[in-house]
């Protein structure tokens, strides 16, 4: 069994200073003063602001929730004593945060009669697809990790929870809404609570790195492709969790935030937490199959565009068959299919309503083409609307193939099995279709 080379960004980092840390940052979410933000609220914000921070800021409570329920196999799965202490800490902190939210939402905004329940409740019309899938991916893995407490589940959990959510969906949004707070002077007992809330945050994200640099420096073949597929698989959800259902992505433009920027920060983010794990190049490159000649800003603006187009998303906009988005799709379709592709392998989409594309394997890399090929080594059609359908896991494929909407013809090991040249290039599990709907990113 190989082994890879520590970390630099977690050997300095332990389990009992992590603790240590929670003790010192202690803080108490019922002595939050909302005196002024009532006020601020009432009389200072707009009613665009108004609308649009509570759309944000519902995001965010609802996923304080969900972690505070999905926690406890954690906790049970940790397989050192230092673990399972800290995790016992981060219970009590989700629980803190749904507390903070809850008094916010009903004291402030005035939702809700002062339970948690009731908050939820009144704010879960603004939760959007995105949102509901990731949490939805994230209770399925915790209920996984009930019944199997690997070292291998833990550290797909480990991902899951610390890396993805907390460390690409939260963090970058909490700190653009400290940056619109700190710039207008508004609702100063929510930023008071928001910053307790990023630093506890913070501490969760650096057990999250921690545990999974050990976990893979002990077993990197093993652990490796591991955080690479639970990445991947939770791609199309990431993109979408702050994506209004509506597809009006001005919603928060009045609080001064743009969710091209949004977007930008959570891949940077992410790219900085893969890099502080040590995970090697190779794997970094394989978990997030980017553009490197372009910009995380650039990047975000062609995630704005592929939602816009209905690429990903909750399917709620017809797909659009405009040129242009097109063209952005057929080069983000190239970026999924990796290295296991062999010279010479030709892979074909045809799509009935705007027509095939073809990627030719050559000596010199991925090439390709618009039209159909003479002789594809594996080609996958459908129309454009059951494909982004499938990708985004809005449709199952086996059913869409008998009702005769779906087919693969020719060699069918390129797509599903050891053989598939979509998804990490890694002898890991058998791939799904729906690894498809990752689009690169």
């Amino acid at each position: 069994m190989s082994t890879a080379a520590k970390s630099h960004a977690t050997q300095s980092i332990s389990y009992a200073d992590l603790y240590a840390r929670w003790e010192r940052g202690h803080w108490l979410a019922n002595e939050i003063d909302f005196t002024q933000d009532r006020i601020d609220w009432r009389e200072r914000l707009t009613d665009e602001q108004r609308h649009a921070a509570l759309w944000f800021m519902s995001l965010f409570f609802h996923g304080e929730d969900e972690v505070a329920d999905d926690l406890s196999p954690y906790v049970t799965a940790a397989p050192t004593e230092e673990q399972t202490y800290f995790l016992t800490t981060q219970q009590v902190d989700e629980a803190r945060h749904s507390v903070f939210f809850t008094r916010f939402m009903h004291e402030v905004v005035g939702l809700g009669d002062g339970t948690v329940g009731s908050g939820l409740e009144a704010t879960k019309l603004h939760l959007t697809w995105g949102h509901k899938k990731t949490f939805e991916n994230l209770a399925k893995v915790a209920d996984e990790l009930r019944h199997d407490r690997s070292k291998q589940k833990y550290a797909e959990a480990i991902t899951n929870y610390m890396i993805i959510v907390e460390g690409t969906m939260a963090q970058p949004g909490q700190h653009l809404i400290e940056s619109w707070l700190e710039r207008t002077g508004l609702l100063p007992g929510f930023f008071e609570g928001l910053k307790h809330v990023a630093n506890d945050e913070q501490r969760h994200i650096a057990f999250g790195m921690k545990t999974v640099a050990d976990l893979y420096q002990e077993d990197p073949d093993e652990i490796g492709p591991i955080i690479v597929d639970a990445i991947r698989k939770s791609g199309t959800f990431l993109v979408s969790f702050a994506y209004p259902d509506d597809g009006d992505s001005t919603y928060l433009d009045s609080l001064g935030i743009s969710l091209t920027d949004l977007y930008a920060d959570s891949m940077r983010a992410l790219m900085s937490r893969l890099r502080g794990i040590g995970l090697s190049d190779e794997l970094r490159a394989k978990a997030l199959t980017l553009d490197t000649s372009i910009s995380f800003e650039e990047q975000g603006v062609r995630v704005m565009r592929l939602l816009d187009a209905g690429y990903l998303g909750p399917g709620f906009r017809p797909t659009s068959k405009d040129p242009e988005d097109l063209e952005l799709l057929w080069e983000m379709l190239s970026y999924i299919i990796n290295a296991n592709a062999k010279v010479g392998t030709v892979v074909q989409f045809e799509f009935s309503d705007v027509g095939a594309h073809h990627y030719s394997q050559t000596p010199d890399g991925l090439v390709y083409s618009a039209g159909a090929h003479p002789s594809p080594s594996v080609s996958i059609k459908s129309s454009l609307d059951d494909f982004v359908a499938i990708v985004n896991e809005r449709s199952n494929p086996v059913k869409l193939m008998l009702q005769r909407k779906f087919w693969v013809s020719g060699d069918r090991g390129l797509v599903v099995g050891q053989r598939s040249v979509f998804g990490p290039a890694t002898e890991a599990a058998p791939r799904r279709i729906p690894v498809l709907s990752r689009f690169g990113l």
